[in-house]
C-alpha cells in the first residue's frame, strides 16, 4: 500500500491568494458599476436636454405658424405678442404664451414636464422710414421649453420676417 506524505507545516499562501483575488474582483466590481450608475444618469440629462430642445423648436415653428399679416396683429402684450418697446418680467408667466393654448398642427408633445411656451416681439418694418410699411415685417420668436423633468429648460429664439 502506497501512502502519500503528510506535509508537517501547512503556510497557507493558496487561502491569502484566493482572499486577494477576491478583493480585488470586489473592487473592480463596485468600480463598473459607479461608472455603469454615472453614465446611466449621463444619458438621461441628454434625453431630457434633447427633449427640451424639440419643444423649444416646435414651440418656435408654431409661433412663426401662428403669425398672420401684421396689419391684423395687436401687439399689446397679450397672447404672447408685444412691441419691440415692451419689458414686462420674463418670468411672469402670464408674459408666455402656451403651446397648448395656440397649436393647431396636432402635434402632441408627451414625455415633458410642461408645455413650452413663446413670445413674439415686433421689431419693425425693414425699411423704417416709410410709413405704413409697405414691405416685410421683422419679429423676434423666443421659445422656453422644459424637458422631461424642471431641471432641464432650453431657451431658443429666431428672427422671422413676413
Amino acid at each position: 500500500m502506497f501512502k502519500l506524505p503528510i506535509p508537517q507545516q501547512q503556510s497557507g499562501a493558496v487561502l491569502v491568494v484566493s482572499l486577494i483575488m477576491l478583493l480585488l474582483l470586489t473592487i473592480i466590481g463596485v468600480t463598473s458599476m459607479q461608472t455603469t450608475s454615472l453614465e446611466e444618469k449621463m444619458a438621461g440629462n441628454m434625453r431630457d436636454k434633447n427633449l427640451a430642445f424639440q419643444a423649444a423648436e416646435t414651440a418656435l415653428k408654431t409661433a412663426e405658424a401662428s403669425l398672420p399679416p401684421a396689419a391684423s396683429i395687436q401687439f399689446n402684450g397679450t397672447d404672447g405678442y408685444y412691441s419691440s418697446t415692451a419689458t414686462p418680467a420674463v418670468t411672469d408667466n402670464d408674459f408666455w404664451e402656451d403651446y397648448s393654448n395656440n397649436h393647431s398642427s396636432g402635434i402632441s408633445l408627451p414625455n415633458i414636464s410642461q408645455p413650452p411656451r413663446y413670445i413674439i416681439q415686433d421689431l419693425g418694418c425693414i425699411s423704417p422710414a416709410l410709413t405704413p410699411c409697405p414691405g416685410q415685417h421683422v419679429y423676434r420668436i423666443t421659445a422656453y421649453a422644459y424637458g422631461g423633468s424642471t431641471n432641464a429648460v432650453v431657451i431658443l429664439q429666431s428672427i422671422y420676417q413676413i
